[in-house]
């Protein structure tokens, strides 16, 4: 007979039969709501990096490398818009840009000058610290940083120019 009104019990007692389903089912829910916070909150992250930005980007008319870039800065909330120009150098001239921190592009943001494939970690930092300087520079086009291909060598070295050229931050 115990095993009969052990079997009664059960039957009798729908609060046990409820929570056999309803401790795994919360536990499922607070798994899937918990990854669902983290993936949205890391994409919308990514793509609010710059979110409202405008940049200005001057290229060479046939330059793809540049166009990578500018999809680079959008993908990260940024309005982009590309002039292609003829004499980039001439420009950069214009522009105060020395000599040796040149590269394919130059960008326009808030009234600084970025040239070349400056990550975005470094125009935040431009952008929140805001220093008296015409603006800052990855010099030619390594492999790995954004727009161009290959896989990132060595650090990125990005300079600030301003009559002097200074180490503005490694990446």
């Amino acid at each position: 007979m115990p095993a009969k009104s052990r079997k009664m019990k059960m039957a009798t007692n729908p609060f046990s039969r409820i929570f056999l389903f309803l401790i795994p089912a919360i536990a499922i829910s607070i798994s899937i709501a918990a990854i669902a916070f983290i993936a949205i909150n890391r994409f919308g992250e990514a793509s609010s990096v710059l979110s409202g930005l405008s940049v200005a980007i001057y290229k060479p008319p046939q330059c793809p490398c540049c166009s990578e870039y500018a999809s680079y800065l959008s993908s990260l909330g940024a309005r982009v818009e590309v002039a292609a120009i003829d004499n980039i150098d001439g420009f950069m001239d214009r522009l105060g840009v020395p000599q040796d921190l040149r590269s394919c592009h130059i960008s326009i943001v808030e009234g600084y000058i970025v040239v070349g494939h400056v990550p975005a970690e470094a125009i935040k930092k431009l952008l929140s610290e805001r220093p008296n300087i015409k603006g800052i520079s990855l010099p030619g086009m390594p492999p790995g940083s954004p727009g161009m291909p290959g896989a990132k060598e060595k650090p990125f070295a990005i300079y600030s120019f301003n009559g002097s050229i200074n180490l503005f931050i490694v990446i």
